[in-house]
């Protein structure tokens, strides 16, 4: 299914036992995947039973064969939890007074949020390949749109664009009006700064990012001033007024191909998960924000780095903190590759020790097939549009720094870690992903071109070449 920049504790966000029962409870079958952690180069990589694939999207056609509303009824419970996590994730405390005891119902408690978030993200990711081909056909076959024209990119994206405005995008919108806000002398460049800061420093932790600060948004606004405040004035506006601009897009649209209730259920369908998806990861940025120092505070008391603390399992680092296991031993035992995943019922886990998961990883390799990003030559378009730059090699989001404005983003695949390169970025090429990734959806919010699931790109395109990219053909040219 891919790859990613993650630690073992990272990835137990989406991957334990609890997630799995989530899953099921709202999605009717449990959630359980195999796992293998690289841990010297400190990726993970994730393999899903193609049987599995196909019994979620049995559920999907039973569900919207039984009633056509049903999913997006179970879909928009999200928006429910969304409100209820952020509620109960803010926590702040002195957490070196704090009693051992406390300290890890704390991180329970955190972690908890986090699983439950992580349901939405999983099923949008792991059922997108149902809708892509009901889509294609809608816009294809019943609305005469060509396969990778303009016009065809135009309507799927109207279609599917979320009701609500995203975080990203509110966001963007917060930062207009703070430049606006600085231009015209109504408030200070240092209080509209720490504004920002405080309602949005925390999205681009994730895993275990850096939290943007006061520096980082006055000099957003600094970059912002410099520009004309009509422009400014009317990309504010746009955002204000986000939701009846889709509306009225999505009504011309209905009108102009005649598009029928159950055609345009499918797209709400896909819309919801691909927003609950994106959304749901904000959700573990926003747990990971308040984690940040939980987890300075236990490697503290441990005699461990960060890093380290992540390399463990949730339960060994509870274990660790009562005292019946040694976390030095323990990541010794570990060595430099690991593995876990679930039996057939996908309900009990099995860890695997550092020798079955070197033997698991490279019989697994020897005929794994990559569900998206399988053509070494063409990818999937995520945002449509050109664009030329130079391309700059992004291995994980240590190396944010790289991008420079204008630049093309390349990696395997993006996550919030990744917003202040994409920020800087004129365009996103990833090895992995389909139309809900976070890079597809952040480039469509951006307005910048994009293009997913190009097979091999870390390694065919050169790091400092110049290149363009042609999002709707899906390929990356020499320029």
């Amino acid at each position: 299914m891919g790859k990613w920049a993650l630690l073992p504790a990272d990835v137990e966000n989406w991957m334990t036992e609890e997630t799995s029962d989530y899953f099921r409870r709202l999605f009717g079958l449990p959630k359980g995947l195999l796992h293998i952690c690289t841990l010297d180069d400190g990726y993970e990589h994730v393999y899903v039973p193609i049987s599995y694939i196909k019994k979620l999207h049995a559920f999907i056609t039973e569900t919207t064969r039984s009633e056509r509303t049903k999913l997006e009824q179970v879909l928009r419970t999200f928006y429910s939890f969304k409100r209820l996590a952020r509620k109960n994730l803010t926590h702040r405390a002195s957490f070196a007074r704090m009693s051992t005891q406390k300290l890890i119902s704390l991180y329970r408690a955190n972690r908890h949020w986090a699983h439950r978030a992580t349901v939405y993200d999983q099923f949008g990711w792991l059922g997108e390949d149902y809708w892509t081909p009901l889509m294609e056909k809608i816009l294809v076959r019943r609305c005469g749109t060509p396969k990778d024209s303009p016009e065809y990119y135009r309507v799927l994206f109207t279609f599917i664009k979320p009701e609500e405005i995203s975080t990203t995008l509110e966001e963007k919108r917060a930062v207009l009006d703070a430049a606006l806000s600085v231009k015209a002398r109504k408030e200070s460049l240092a209080n509209a700064a720490r504004t920002l800061a405080r309602a949005y420093g925390w999205m681009p932790v994730f895993t275990f990012g850096e939290p943007w600060d006061e520096g980082h948004y006055a000099q957003e606004i600094r970059t912002l001033q410099k520009r004309k405040t009509e422009k400014l004035k009317i990309e504010y506006d746009e955002l204000v007024s986000y939701r009846e601009k889709r509306n009225t897009d999505i009504a011309e649209c209905v009108r102009r191909y005649d598009i029928t209730k159950r055609d345009l259920q499918t797209f709400i369908d896909f819309g919801l998960a691909l927003d609950t998806r994106n959304e749901a990861e904000y959700i573990v940025s926003y747990a990971g924000f308040y984690l940040l120092p939980i987890y300075r505070e236990i490697a503290r008391r441990l005699g461990l780095s960060v890093k380290q603390l992540r390399t463990l399992y949730e339960d060994e680092i509870v274990s660790a903190l009562k005292g019946t296991l040694d976390p030095q031993e323990a990541l010794r035992k570990k060595g430099t590759i690991i593995a876990w995943g679930f039996d057939r019922a996908m309900k009990k886990r099995k860890n695997f020790s550092e020798k079955e998961s070197q033997a698991l990883f490279e019989h697994i390799e020897s005929y794994v097939k990559p569900i998206q990003g399988s053509d070494e030559s063409r990818g999937v378009c995520g945002s449509p549009g050109s664009a030329t730059g130079t391309a700059r090699i992004v291995k994980s989001p240590s190396e944010n720094g790289k991008v420079k404005k204008g630049d093309i983003l390349v990696t395997y695949a993006t996550t919030v870690d990744y917003l202040p390169a994409m920020k800087r970025a004129s365009a996103f090429i990833t090895e992995v992903g389909g139309l809900t990734c976070h890079a597809a959806v952040v480039a469509r919010e951006f307005g910048v071109p994009c293009i997913v699931g190009l097979k091999n790109a870390m390694t065919a395109i050169q790091d400092g070449a110049r290149v363009e990219v042609i999002a709707e053909k899906g390929i990356v040219k020499i320029a």
